[in-house]
């Protein structure tokens, strides 16, 4: 599977008073990006919240705080002149992102869930508007597929519009694709020359349906 970005977010909220508008006053949030199992694909960020506002980031990039209020620098100027403090938060890194990101590919990104295909038309009233078909593909994962349209074996470029792929929830995914289309007529019959078929999904590759 190629690289991809995923984010685990895990928030931490601590109750600092009551206070009707917001519910609580401060939490902080622990994040990790990263795009391979690799501690050094790995990004660890960890922020301190008050009333909406971030006051004080930690950043394993930087591998140290950043205060962004008055209060939050004071707080980031003790803690980076605190050698155990910094240390523990520089280790989070490889125990909270480095941990998680294996779990996740071990269980959830190396593998593939088959889609389920639906081939649709609408056609037009009058007017000699063209029939407008359309192929949707619901609940694959991962995310990378292609939908093409092909006749007579060659793919179909133009008139075509597709969706980008939206997430259905529980990681999987879905995407439509639609063709206008004129079918042609059987010379001397009243009936379609063209016909449809449906391509069966092929994993864990990049689907193609």
């Amino acid at each position: 599977m190629g690289p991809s970005l995923l984010l685990i977010l895990l928030v931490l909220v601590q109750t600092a008073g009551r206070n009707q508008n917001y519910g609580f006053q401060s939490h902080s949030v622990s994040r990790c990006l990263f795009n391979s199992t690799e501690l050094k694909d790995s990004w660890y960020i960890y922020s301190c919240i008050y009333n909406k506002v971030e006051f004080l980031r930690f950043d394993s990039n930087i591998g140290l705080y950043v205060g962004y209020t008055s209060f939050g620098m004071r707080q980031a100027n003790k803690l980076n002149n605190n050698p155990v403090a910094l240390s523990r938060r520089r280790a989070q890194k490889e125990a909270f992102c480095h941990h998680n990101s294996g779990v996740l590919y071990r269980n959830v990104l190396n593998r593939s869930v088959a889609p389920s295909v639906t081939l649709s038309s609408v056609a037009p009233p009058a007017g000699g508007h063209p029939t407008m078909l359309t192929c949707s593909v619901y609940g694959f994962f991962p995310k990378q597929i292609r939908v093409t349209w092909r006749r007579d074996g060659q793919e179909v470029i133009s008139d075509v519009t597709s969706t980008a792929e939206l997430p259905d929830g529980a990681w999987l995914y879905q995407i439509h694709s639609s063709l206008e289309f004129r079918p042609r007529k059987v010379k001397g019959q009243n009936q379609n020359q063209d016909t449809f078929r449906t391509r069966t999904w092929i994993g864990p590759e990049p689907g193609l349906v």
